[in-house]
């Protein structure tokens, strides 16, 4: 703990593991995000029920991605 007092803010994102837990934490929003509209596309359909599969599955991983990502950022 005391290493994340001791470094500014700045030392602090430029380590590689804070940049590539904040792309993953930008893909994991966007899939979140997006998931209607990609499960619109791969249905081929207007309407999508909120308990689509493809939906959920899609959401689930965003999930699991800004999880990891979270966790990407902690562990220096």
């Amino acid at each position: 703990m005391s290493l994340l007092l001791e470094n500014n803010i700045l030392d602090r994102f430029a380590q590689t593991n804070v940049i590539v837990g904040i792309i993953l934490l930008v893909i994991g929003v966007l899939v979140a995000l997006f998931s209607k509209k990609i499960t619109k596309l791969v249905r081929k359909a207007d309407k999508i029920e909120p308990n689509d599969r493809i939906m959920l599955t899609l959401k689930a991983f965003a999930l699991m991605v800004i999880l990891i990502s979270l966790i990407v950022i902690i562990i220096e």
